[in-house]
């Protein structure tokens, strides 16, 4: 459950109240509006990557997980927004058997209209869309298995990847191991923009 965001004149009202710098409107009814006098505030760029994450920015490492990125990114985005719309949906659902139902009709509707795409990703480029779709999901893909399809599909999806070197049930990590990630998708401002795939069905290539 997705918790409410205060107003601005909240934000800004609790800002005041925390630094003790709200003056006392106690100014001729004549002169000019009263001033609200804000203490320092520090205004930071975006994420940034330690200096011994082994993916440095201007790195050859850094610009071919760039490219993935920028690759890969769309079919996250869109992941994630199905997910969003699938969350809501399914409480409004009378039944197990309903639900069921709308999980497994959503999944057929994506492989037909991705699986071609998908496909012809490369390794590194499939295990980079399972950690945005983590970071989209704000959970592990482990997690979203299990919650969508059970704990026996998702155990059997962990032991493929597992085949190739990858954990689902590892949590996406921002700060740490996956900086870089972070800091490509802030620097292409990746979430601001519309990058979501488009619901129609595309040729594939």
């Amino acid at each position: 459950m997705r918790l409410r965001l205060p107003s601005c004149w909240t934000v800004l009202l609790v800002f005041c109240l925390k630094t003790g710098s709200l003056l006392a409107w106690d100014l001729p009814c004549d002169s000019l509006p009263p001033l609200i006098q804000l203490g320092e505030a520090q205004v930071t760029g975006g994420p940034s990557v330690p200096q011994d994450h082994p993916c440095q920015p201007g790195s050859r490492r850094y610009s071919r997980l760039e490219r993935r990125v920028l690759k890969v990114w769309p079919y996250a985005a869109y992941a994630g927004h199905v997910m969003d719309t699938l969350e809501a949906e399914l409480p409004l659902l009378p039944d197990t058997r309903a639900r069921k139902a709308a999980i497994q009709q959503r999944e057929d509707a994506l492989k037909a209209q991705f699986e071609g795409e998908l496909r012809r990703m490369t390794l590194r480029e499939g295990i980079l869309l399972i950690r945005l779709i983590d970071r989209q999901a704000h959970r592990t893909t482990f997690g979203v298995v299990q919650e969508l399809k059970g704990r026996l599909s998702a155990f059997m999806w962990q032991g493929l990847a597992r085949l190739f070197g990858h954990n689902l049930k590892s949590e996406y990590d921002p700060t740490g191991q996956d900086a870089a990630i972070e800091h490509i998708i802030h620097a292409h401002g990746l979430e601001s923009r519309s990058h979501a795939l488009q619901a129609e069905p595309r040729p594939n290539r």
